[in-house]
Parts: structure tokens; C-alpha cells; sequence
């Protein structure tokens, strides 16, 4: 039987998931529809007028809860490309489609809610994103805005794309965080291909910069 819930797999795994996160799962943010040919046409109207979490976001695609135990397992595989060094765990819960894993991690330095890290899956290395998930949500709806090149949200109209994406990620927000992103969505720039890789950066370390922010460190077994 799948283990589905986010209990469950803090059950099987000895991992927890932060408080934010099991919010997420009991309002029905976590569902993306299954992945199919076509989903763009098929699953992806079903999912505008409410996003669920990032759906816009660039190089993110959200890992179904029943499947998060299935990937976690390959950082324990001895045979696995992505083994992690003894005593490091970390709990995806998102990837880029590419390999690479978003992950929650239980900094030993930083008590409290875990970081959220990104693991690449062909470099020995782990990039610190954020320190806690509501800053990781906040952190890729600004960068969902630095480049539109190939982006789900010219599926349809950019501006009500937006409107509706904040809407519905509102209450997992900070009122600063919101405000930031009300300011940055009203950008002209954005409609003319993005705002920006440095305004996009600049933003970010404004509002949830911290000492480490996109510093990294090794994941391979030594």
C-alpha cells in the first residue's frame, strides 16, 4: 500500500516534515494532477483558477505524496547515484524535473524548522535556498518572474496567471511577502519577458536573505 500522507512518511522515514507543509496537504495544495502526455492541455485548466503549491514556478515539479518514499530511498541506496554521507538526511519534496531533488533539512546548527535545500543529482553538492518552506514559496514566486522563456504561465493570460497564483498561496505567506510579490507582479517588465535575473536576486535576499543563503556543501559518501 502507498504510503500517502505526510504522517505516514514521517512514520516510515523517521524524517519530520515542517507544520507548513501538513497544512498544505489538509487544504489540498499538494496535487498536481497526474503526469501524463499532454497534461498541459488535459490536467493544467483544472488547476488554474486555484494553484496548487508552485505550480509556476521555473525548474520545479512537486512530488506527489505517495511518491516521496520511493525517491527518499534512493539517498539510502548503496547502489544509487545520489547516496548521502552518513548521518545526513534529507526529505524531498520536490525536483527539477532534471534529477536534482528539493528537500527539506534539519540543519544541526539551526534548531527548528528544517532548511530547504536543493541536491544536485551529477555535482557533490547541496545549495541552502531558504531556512524555512514559507521562504522557499516566497523565493520561487519571485524567480517564477526573472525569466519567462518557455513558462507555464503564458499558458493563458501572465497577469491573471499571477493574480490567481497569489491568491491561492496567500495564506501561507508573510503580509511583507505578500506585499513584495503584489509590488513585483505589477512590474511592466514581467509582460515583456521577465523582470530579471539581478532584480529577481536582489528581491530575494531583501526580503528572506540569511547568513549561508545559496552557499553549498558535499552530500557524497566519503
Amino acid at each position: 500500500m502507498p504510503i500517502a500522507t505526510p504522517h505516514d512518511i514521517e512514520q516510515q522515514l523517521g524524517q519530520a516534515f515542517p507544520a507548513l507543509y501538513h497544512q498544505l496537504q489538509g487544504d489540498r495544495m499538494l496535487d498536481w494532477g497526474t503526469f501524463c502526455h499532454g497534461w498541459v492541455t488535459s490536467v493544467y485548466p483544472t488547476l488554474r483558477a486555484r494553484p496548487p503549491l508552485l505550480l509556476y514556478a521555473r525548474e520545479f515539479e512537486l512530488i506527489a505524496p505517495a511518491d516521496i518514499v520511493g525517491h527518499a530511498e534512493q539517498f539510502t541506496d548503496e547502489d544509487s547515484h545520489v547516496r548521502l554521507r552518513e548521518r545526513l538526511q534529507l526529505l524531498p519534496f520536490g525536483s527539477t524535473g532534471a534529477g536534482d531533488y528539493y528537500c527539506f533539512w534539519q540543519d544541526p546548527s539551526a534548531p527548528g524548522e528544517p532548511r530547504v535545500v536543493l541536491l544536485w543529482h551529477d555535482d557533490d553538492r547541496v545549495d541552502l535556498l531558504a531556512t524555512n518552506l514559507q521562504d522557499f514559496i516566497f523565493r520561487m514566486m519571485v524567480d517564477a518572474v526573472a525569466d519567462l522563456d518557455d513558462c507555464l504561465l503564458e499558458e493563458g493570460d501572465i497577469a491573471d496567471n499571477l493574480q490567481r497564483w497569489l491568491r491561492s498561496h496567500r495564506p501561507y505567506l508573510r503580509a511583507a511577502q505578500v506585499q513584495a510579490l503584489e509590488e513585483l507582479y505589477a512590474d511592466p517588465a514581467i509582460h515583456a519577458g521577465g523582470v530579471g535575473e539581478d532584480v529577481a536576486t536582489a528581491l530575494i535576499r531583501r526580503v528572506i536573505g540569511f547568513e549561508g543563503i545559496d552557499t553549498h556543501f558535499s552530500y557524497v559518501p566519503a
